[in-house]
């Protein structure tokens, strides 16, 4: 009777981790933000050419002060780069909070990466929406937002998926997205790939060795 038991125990724990797995992945239709294709960094990830930006057309936006920008005004330095959108419940704020956790533990080397928000919610994040919404993190982020087709040539560049199947208004919001971040060289290459939920020590790690290595850019990105 006791291996019966301790079978129909394990068995409710399989079925529980399978279910928690599956709504980490698959929002509910509640304003849950569900993450897709969050993929940690790797040699093999940045040699395969995703994100590598110094030989293409500059991606333009608005930033959260109502400019226009592109990419390329951000060259020389380091930059950050996260996707995702404001009213995101969950996933966003928490990358968001772990960028700002990691720039904070750099201490003085923080002032050599720019923090970049870029939302794929052009309707209805404003430059004003953003601009408040930024104001919660780090002091230097930048929210960026622009047109369906800047944003979409955006995601398409970096290998974002998105998904606002809920649509503006809609009771409750679906939204599916991957949600890595991306810390992009001077030179406008990806220098590496911070996958979901990396803890901000991690991070912190690998931002120190990146600049360390600055001279050498393939070195960082191999390393």
């Amino acid at each position: 009777m006791r291996i019966f038991y301790f079978l129909h125990v394990a068995t409710g724990v399989v079925l529980i981790g399978l279910l928690v797995g599956f709504f980490n992945l698959r929002s509910e239709k509640s304003g849950r933000s569900g993450v897709i294709e969050s993929t940690p960094a790797s040699a093999s990830v940045l040699r395969s050419g995703a994100v590598q930006r110094s030989q293409t057309a500059p991606l333009t936006f608005i930033n959260h002060r109502g400019e226009k920008t592109s990419d390329r005004d951000f060259r020389g330095s380091h930059t950050l780069v996260f996707f995702g959108y404001s009213h995101c419940p969950d996933v966003c704020p928490g990358n968001l909070a772990t960028m700002k956790q990691a720039l904070d533990q750099l201490g003085p080397d923080a002032a050599r990466i720019q923090p970049l928000f870029v939302s794929f919610d052009a309707a209805r994040d404003t430059p004003e929406r953003l601009a408040e919404y930024v104001s919660h993190f780090h002091p230097d982020l930048i929210g960026l937002t622009g047109t369906n087709e800047e944003i979409e040539a955006a995601t398409r560049a970096y290998g974002v998926f998105h998904d606002l199947s809920g649509g503006e208004g809609a009771g409750g919001l679906e939204t599916q997205h991957s949600s890595n971040t991306y810390l992009i060289g001077p030179d406008g290459e990806a220098r590496a790939i911070f996958g979901h939920a990396t803890p901000p020590e991690e991070m912190v790690a690998r931002l120190r060795a990146i600049l360390a290595s600055d001279g050498n850019p393939v070195a960082s990105a191999l390393r």
